[in-house]
C-alpha cells in the first residue's frame, strides 16, 4: 500500500477539522496560564507585566506567545476558542512540516535500497500519529498554554533546514538564521533544533564552513534578542530572557519534588517555602527575587551536591520515563487516559532505541534533539511536557525500528522457507 503527499495532506486537513468541529460544538473550557494573564495585561494597558510574588514583573516569560495570544484577544476578545484554534492551526502547520523533515532525514540515513518501497507508509504513519496524539491534542484544545508554539518552533528550524539543504543559498540560511533566533525568544532550550543543521554542515563540508555557520547564527540570535534582553535589564535589571531561571534552578534542586513543578505528596513545590520567606519575597524586586531563589539553588548544592548529581540523574530518568506523581495537575478525565499514553510513549521509546541502533551512528542526525535537551532541560525542572515536542521525532525512528523488524522477519522466512 502506497499514499501520495496529497493524501496525506488531505488525512492532515481532515483530522485538523474533526478537532475543530469538535471545539465549535461543545467550547471546552481551558485553563489558563500566566501567559492569558500578560496577554490580557498586554491588551488592556500595551505593557508586558504581570503581578507576581507581590510584585510587578515585566519579565516574567518569553515574549512570542503572550504577544500573539494578545493579539488574537485585541482582534476576538478575551475568548478561548480563539486560541484553541490557534493551536489546532499550529499543529496542522506542525503536521505538514513534519512531512517534509521526515523525508528529508529518511535520506540522510542512508537506510536499505528495499526500504524504499515503505517510504511514504513509515512518513505517513508517523505524521498520523502525530495527529492523533493524545497529550499534543490535550495541550492545544484544553490549556493557555505555550506547548503548541514551542513545538511549532521546534519543528520551524528543522524544516527550514531540510529546505536549505534542497537548494543551498544565503537567502535560506538567513531565513533559517532569522527562524531560530524567533525560536529563541519563544523558548531558549528550541536552540537545540539547529543541532542537525550544523552537524551536517560539519559532515558535509568540514569543522571551517561549521565554525562560519555557527558564527552566523550566533550573530542573528544577539542582533534579533538583543532588544529583548536591553529591554529586560531596563525594566527589571534581568541579565537574560525572562526572570525565571532562578525559580527553575530552586525547583529542580528540591529532593521532595523529584525536580519537577510538584512535591511527591502532590503539593505545589512554593509549599516547601517557609512563612518567613514568602512574606519576604513582597518585599523584594523582582532581581532580588530572582537572586533569592538562586540563592536557595545555591544552598541546596552546597548542603550536599552529591544529593543534587543524583536529582539530575532522576530528573534525567524523568525525562524519558515519567515521574511517580504524574499527571496530579491535570484532571479526572485526563488521569483517566495516562495510562494508555503511557503504554504507547514507553512502545514508541523503545522501538525508537532499536531504530536508531539499527540506522546507525545517522541516527543521531534526528536523536541527538531529544538527547540533548534532555541534558540541558535536566539542569532545571523536568515535566513531560518538555519531552514530549520532541516526540513525533521519537515515533519516526520507532516506525523506522519497525521497518527493520518487519523486513528482517521477511528475510528468514525467505532464508527458511
Amino acid at each position: 500500500m502506497t499514499f501520495s503527499r496529497k493524501q496525506l495532506y488531505l488525512f492532515i486537513s481532515f483530522i485538523s477539522l474533526i478537532k475543530i468541529g469538535f471545539l465549535l460544538a461543545f467550547n471546552p473550557a481551558m485553563e489558563y496560564y500566566e501567559d492569558h494573564d500578560i496577554a490580557v495585561n498586554l491588551m488592556h494597558t500595551g505593557e508586558f507585566y504581570l503581578d507576581w510574588d507581590g510584585v510587578r514583573n515585566h519579565t516574567f516569560q518569553f515574549p512570542v506567545y503572550p504577544f500573539l495570544i494578545s493579539l488574537l484577544y485585541s482582534l476576538f476578545g478575551i475568548k478561548t476558542l480563539a486560541v484553541s484554534l490557534f493551536h489546532i492551526l499550529l499543529n496542522t502547520l506542525s503536521a505538514f512540516m513534519l512531512a517534509k523533515i521526515f523525508s528529508f532525514f529518511w535520506r540522510l540515513f542512508s537506510l536499505p535500497p528495499h526500504f524504499e518501497q515503505h517510504k511514504n507508509v513509515v512518513i505517513f504513519g508517523s505524521v498520523l500519529l502525530f495527529c492523533i496524539h493524545p497529550g499534543i491534542a490535550y495541550y492545544a484544545i484544553y490549556k493557555v498554554h505555550p506547548f503548541s508554539l514551542d513545538l511549532f518552533m521546534l519543528l520551524l528550524p528543522l524544516f527550514l533546514t531540510s529546505y536549505y539543504f534542497s537548494g543551498p543559498n544565503n537567502w535560506k540560511l538567513l531565513l533559517l538564521f532569522l527562524c531560530a533566533s524567533l525560536a529563541v525568544l519563544t523558548r531558549a532550550t528550541l536552540l537545540v533544533s539547529l543541532l542537525p543543521f550544523l552537524t551536517i554542515i560539519w559532515r558535509q563540508r568540514g569543522l571551517t564552513r561549521a565554525v562560519l555557520a555557527f558564527s552566523g547564527l550566533a550573530l542573528t540570535v544577539s542582533i534579533v534578542c538583543a532588544p529583548w534582553l536591553f529591554r529586560n535589564y531596563q525594566q527589571d535589571h534581568i541579565l537574560g530572557f525572562a526572570s525565571l531561571s532562578g525559580k527553575e534552578l530552586w525547583k529542580g534542586s528540591l529532593q521532595a519534588s523529584e525536580g519537577s513543578n510538584y512535591l511527591v505528596d502532590g503539593r505545589d513545590c512554593y509549599q516547601i517555602l517557609t512563612k518567613k520567606e514568602k512574606d519576604s519575597l513582597v518585599q523584594m524586586t523582582v532581581a532580588g527575587q530572582d537572586a533569592f531563589y538562586k540563592d536557595l539553588y545555591k544552598k541546596n548544592l552546597r548542603t550536599n551536591p552529591l544529593r543534587q548529581v543524583k536529582l539530575y540523574f532522576v530528573k534525567l530518568k524523568n525525562f524519558w520515563l515519567f515521574r511517580s506523581l504524574l499527571g496530579n495537575e491535570y484532571g479526572p478525565r485526563a488521569r483517566y487516559f495516562l495510562p494508555f499514553y503511557v503504554t504507547g510513549y514507553l512502545l514508541i521509546l523503545l522501538l525508537s532505541l532499536y531504530g536508531a541502533y539499527r540506522i546507525g551512528r545517522k541516527s543521531l542526525f534526528l536523536f541527538q534533539i531529544p538527547v540533548v535537551l534532555s541534558l540541558g532541560q535536566s539542569l532545571f525542572y523536568v515535566e513531560t511536557r518538555h519531552r514530549m515536542i520532541t516526540e513525533p521525532l521519537l515515533i519516526f525512528i520507532a516506525l523506522l525500528g519497525c521497518l527493520f523488524i518487519l523486513c528482517r522477519e521477511r528475510n528468514q522466512v525467505k532464508e527458511n522457507p
